[in-house]
């Protein structure tokens, strides 16, 4: 729920009086929503009444899973499509950049528990790097899609996906 994840949710466009999602729902994890004091983001009042709570594991849409990784924030939530035999995890803030692929281990700075941050981001990258799975990183610049490929030292490189 930070404000460069939450774009026309809270926002009009241009020449427009509501956002341009002004009827939707928008999904938040549980813990998030209750613990929305700490994003301290005062623009979440706009989205109140289109909230919908989600739950860990919970099937949001046929093939859509969103699961916890709580650490950044509270209710830090990644997302998992699939479709046949491959799966895409969609993981926000989990990893800010394809170094912390190599470096589980580091956090960043605005995580809320780096300890528990790193903890997901390893069990992250090992989901990562299975065969049938794409990550992607919004925060990637411009390799937002790729996979956790080992490397001979046992830790991982982003290597992006075409």
């Amino acid at each position: 729920m930070h404000s460069d994840h939450l774009g026309w949710t809270w926002s009009t466009a241009p020449g427009e009086d509501a956002p341009p999602f002004a009827h939707a729902a928008h999904l938040v994890a549980a813990p998030e929503w209750e613990r929305r004091d700490l994003a301290d983001e005062p623009r979440l009042a706009v989205m109140e009444p289109r909230v919908r709570t989600i739950e860990d594991g919970e099937s949001i849409f046929p093939g859509v899973h969103a699961s916890f990784a709580p650490g950044h924030t509270i209710g830090h939530t990644t997302y998992t499509i699939t479709g046949g035999d491959q799966r895409l995890i969609v993981f926000g803030d989990a990893l800010h950049a394809p170094v912390q692929v190599t470096h589980p281990e580091w956090s960043c700075g605005i995580d809320h528990d780096p300890a528990e941050s790193a903890e997901h981001r390893h069990r992250l990258v090992e989901e990562l790097s299975r065969p049938d799975t794409i990550g992607y990183g919004g925060h990637f610049a411009d390799v937002t899609f790729g996979r956790a490929e080992p490397r001979p030292d046992g830790r991982f490189t982003w290597t992006p996906v075409a």
